[in-house]
């Protein structure tokens, strides 16, 4: 097996357990960026009805706990699973509702996401292929300083051609025989 570095502008399959089979879109920056933020959106939501009706004296029953920094992640994680999800998928196998296939509509896609192992595999491979191509990407690209950064590998290219180009010597009768030196009163 090798990983392809191509980046796809056809719609693709994913392999996930339970012999479920999704076709997808390609993921874009674009496709990240509105999943992210509809992601961010979920949580400052619940955080907003937890502060709501703490205020107002009324139970948090049914809302997750987001207090916690690790709940907190974990549900935001969750949303974007779904986001990038119900953006992204455009057809699957081997999903059923009542005897019959199931359409790949929001609702059933969010409601199959949530089944363990199956989110986290998505995720997984869904993202795989834009974080093999930006590592990629990098991994050719100039440094901070502005140089090129070695790359593993043997050398594709033949050696630069130089000429030599040799400093101008100084001239006595210029400098008068001797360095100048500053005056250090």
């Amino acid at each position: 097996m090798m990983i392809d570095l191509v980046q796809r502008s056809e719609s693709y399959e994913i392999a996930l357990p339970y012999g479920l089979t999704v076709t997808v879109k390609p993921l874009t920056t674009v496709g990240m960026a509105a999943a992210q933020a509809a992601a961010r959106r979920a949580v400052e939501a619940i955080e907003r009805q937890a502060r709501e009706r703490t205020e107002a004296g009324l139970a948090l029953d049914g809302l997750p706990d987001l207090s916690s920094d690790g709940e907190r992640d974990g549900f935001y994680q969750v949303q974007l699973i779904r986001e990038l999800a119900t953006r992204h998928i455009t057809s699957w196998t081997g999903v059923e509702l009542e005897d019959s296939p199931a359409a790949p509509i929001p609702e059933h896609i969010a409601a199959v996401m949530e089944l363990y192992p199956v989110g986290e595999r998505f995720f997984q491979e869904f993202t795989l292929r834009q974080v093999l191509l930006n590592a990629a990407k990098n991994g050719l690209g100039s440094s901070a300083a502005g140089t090129s950064r070695p790359v593993e590998g043997p050398s594709t290219a033949e050696p630069a051609a130089t000429t030599a180009c040799p400093a101008p010597k100084a001239s006595p009768e210029l400098t008068g025989g001797s360095a100048h030196t500053a005056s250090t009163r």
